[in-house]
Protein backbone atom coordinates (compact mmCIF):
# COMPACT_ATOMS: atom_id res chain seq x y z
CA UNK A 1 0.00 0.00 0.00
CA UNK A 2 2.65 2.53 0.67
CA UNK A 3 4.43 1.87 -2.78
CA UNK A 4 1.21 2.92 -3.87
CA UNK A 5 0.51 6.34 -2.06
CA UNK A 6 4.55 7.18 -3.58
CA UNK A 7 3.62 6.38 -6.94
CA UNK A 8 0.88 9.00 -6.49
CA UNK A 9 2.24 11.14 -4.55
CA UNK A 10 3.00 13.94 -7.59
CA UNK A 11 -0.44 13.40 -8.74
CA UNK A 12 -2.59 15.93 -6.26
CA UNK A 13 -4.63 17.65 -8.81
CA UNK A 14 -7.88 16.57 -10.15
CA UNK A 15 -9.39 17.51 -13.46
CA UNK A 16 -12.61 16.51 -15.36
CA UNK A 17 -13.14 17.42 -18.84
CA UNK A 18 -15.64 16.30 -21.23
CA UNK A 19 -15.16 14.26 -24.60
CA UNK A 20 -17.25 12.69 -27.20
CA UNK A 21 -18.32 9.57 -27.33
CA UNK A 22 -15.80 8.20 -30.21
CA UNK A 23 -13.88 9.81 -28.44
CA UNK A 24 -14.17 7.52 -25.13
CA UNK A 25 -14.58 4.59 -27.43
CA UNK A 26 -10.92 5.53 -29.17
CA UNK A 27 -9.64 5.87 -25.57
CA UNK A 28 -10.75 2.64 -23.94
CA UNK A 29 -9.48 0.84 -27.15
CA UNK A 30 -6.00 2.25 -27.09
CA UNK A 31 -6.56 1.62 -23.21
CA UNK A 32 -7.00 -1.77 -23.49
CA UNK A 33 -4.42 -2.69 -26.36
CA UNK A 34 -1.84 -1.09 -24.39
CA UNK A 35 -3.20 -2.55 -20.90
CA UNK A 36 -3.52 0.79 -19.17
CA UNK A 37 -5.77 2.84 -17.73
CA UNK A 38 -7.33 5.77 -18.86
CA UNK A 39 -5.85 8.18 -16.61
CA UNK A 40 -2.33 7.15 -17.30
CA UNK A 41 -3.46 7.23 -20.70
CA UNK A 42 -3.78 10.62 -20.94
CA UNK A 43 -0.54 11.22 -18.94
CA UNK A 44 1.39 9.90 -21.76
CA UNK A 45 -0.50 11.51 -24.26
CA UNK A 46 0.37 15.16 -22.03
CA UNK A 47 3.91 13.83 -21.88
CA UNK A 48 4.25 13.19 -25.12
CA UNK A 49 5.98 15.93 -27.72
CA UNK A 50 3.36 16.55 -30.50
CA UNK A 51 6.02 16.13 -32.57
CA UNK A 52 6.65 12.31 -31.06
CA UNK A 53 4.59 9.22 -33.08
CA UNK A 54 1.46 8.23 -30.97
CA UNK A 55 1.23 4.79 -30.18
CA UNK A 56 -1.02 4.13 -33.10
CA UNK A 57 1.68 5.75 -35.63
CA UNK A 58 4.27 3.49 -33.45
CA UNK A 59 2.76 0.46 -33.06
CA UNK A 60 2.54 0.79 -37.06
CA UNK A 61 5.77 1.33 -37.99
CA UNK A 62 6.90 -1.79 -36.24
CA UNK A 63 4.72 -3.88 -38.00
CA UNK A 64 5.98 -2.15 -41.40
CA UNK A 65 9.50 -2.46 -40.05
CA UNK A 66 8.91 -6.37 -39.15
CA UNK A 67 7.25 -6.63 -42.33
CA UNK A 68 9.91 -5.16 -44.08
CA UNK A 69 12.91 -7.05 -42.23
CA UNK A 70 10.76 -9.97 -43.43
CA UNK A 71 10.96 -9.49 -46.94
CA UNK A 72 14.97 -8.04 -46.95
CA UNK A 73 15.59 -11.15 -45.47
CA UNK A 74 13.62 -13.06 -48.34
CA UNK A 75 15.36 -10.63 -50.67
CA UNK A 76 18.38 -11.64 -49.34
CA UNK A 77 18.07 -15.70 -49.58
CA UNK A 78 17.25 -15.01 -53.34
CA UNK A 79 20.50 -13.51 -54.08
CA UNK A 80 22.64 -15.82 -52.23
CA UNK A 81 20.82 -18.63 -54.20
CA UNK A 82 21.53 -16.49 -57.50
CA UNK A 83 25.17 -16.03 -56.26
CA UNK A 84 25.50 -19.56 -56.00
CA UNK A 85 24.31 -20.88 -59.34
CA UNK A 86 26.55 -17.41 -60.89
CA UNK A 87 29.30 -18.91 -59.60
CA UNK A 88 28.36 -22.09 -60.64
CA UNK A 89 27.97 -21.19 -64.37
CA UNK A 90 24.61 -21.83 -64.64
CA UNK A 91 23.49 -18.37 -65.99
CA UNK A 92 24.93 -17.03 -69.15
CA UNK A 93 26.63 -14.02 -69.38
CA UNK A 94 23.25 -11.81 -70.62
CA UNK A 95 20.87 -12.92 -67.40
CA UNK A 96 24.20 -12.36 -65.06
CA UNK A 97 23.89 -8.66 -66.82
CA UNK A 98 20.14 -8.59 -66.27
CA UNK A 99 20.16 -9.97 -62.41
CA UNK A 100 23.13 -7.42 -61.58
CA UNK A 101 20.90 -5.12 -62.81
CA UNK A 102 17.53 -6.45 -60.77
CA UNK A 103 19.76 -6.29 -57.97
CA UNK A 104 20.94 -2.86 -58.14
CA UNK A 105 17.49 -1.71 -59.15
CA UNK A 106 16.61 -3.44 -55.58
CA UNK A 107 19.17 -1.60 -53.84
CA UNK A 108 18.01 1.85 -55.23
CA UNK A 109 14.20 1.31 -53.89
CA UNK A 110 15.92 0.25 -50.97
CA UNK A 111 17.91 3.48 -50.28
CA UNK A 112 14.64 5.56 -51.64
CA UNK A 113 12.88 3.90 -48.81
CA UNK A 114 15.26 4.98 -46.52
CA UNK A 115 15.46 8.58 -47.79
CA UNK A 116 12.09 8.74 -47.86
CA UNK A 117 11.03 7.91 -44.40
CA UNK A 118 13.96 9.69 -42.61
CA UNK A 119 12.78 12.96 -44.18
CA UNK A 120 8.89 12.89 -43.52
CA UNK A 121 9.57 11.61 -40.38
CA UNK A 122 7.66 8.18 -40.33
CA UNK A 123 8.86 4.87 -40.97
CA UNK A 124 5.53 3.89 -42.30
Amino acid sequence: MENKTLSCEGRKIHKNFRIREDQVLHMEGQCKIYGINSSEYIRRLIDTDMGKATPDQTKEAFLVHKQMVYEINRIGNNINQIVKNVNMHYYTDYEKKKLFALMNKIIELYERREKDGATDGSNA
